[in-house]
């Protein structure tokens, strides 16, 4: 019997165990839990796992992409927020953590884009108040911003590399 292991493939020489669970929803609960535990090396092996069972499944999508932007693979947690919301063009949630994520590496045109995205799919006064909140202080932030390199050059040219 093997066990699962929360290191990623190249740590293990390029192979990773057969998970125990085949059940990619099960994977998604162990993986969101183990996110929400702050173990995100552990998250990022579960919820790869998880859509790779079930590569429709938008809730691992969206948990794989907050989990490898907490891991800082801003590439990967680019493609799986790009597939999120392929899957649900429409969802508030994919939205938002798409522009934390664009937030995160300095790119504000395209924050501002999905926070503007995110407002115009919010179904709730809350998540409205959350997407005008964060567009407001991006805003306000703007004004104020230095120069920086571009980072959406930067994060293309890693995209090239994969």
């Amino acid at each position: 019997m093997q066990v699962m292991s929360s290191q990623p493939e190249s740590a293990m020489g390029g192979k990773r165990p057969t998970p125990i669970v085949r059940d990619a929803q099960a994977l998604l609960v162990r993986g969101i839990d183990a996110l929400e535990r702050d173990r995100v090396e552990e998250a990022v092996g579960l919820l790869s796992q998880s859509v790779e069972l079930d590569a429709e499944s938008f809730y691992g999508h969206l948990g794989l992409g907050i989990a490898l932007t907490k891991a800082l693979d801003i590439p990967a947690a680019e493609r799986a927020l790009e597939t999120a919301i392929k899957i649900q063009p429409t969802n508030f949630y994919a939205h938002l953590r798409m522009a934390q994520l664009y937030q995160r590496v300095g790119v504000p045109t395209r924050v501002k884009e999905e926070l503007r995205s995110a407002l115009d799919f919010a179904q709730t006064t809350e998540e409205k108040k959350i997407a005008r909140d964060l567009l407001t202080a991006e805003e306000r932030r703007d004004s104020r911003r230095a120069w920086r390199p571009d980072f959406a050059a930067l994060l293309r040219r890693a995209r090239l590399k994969r």
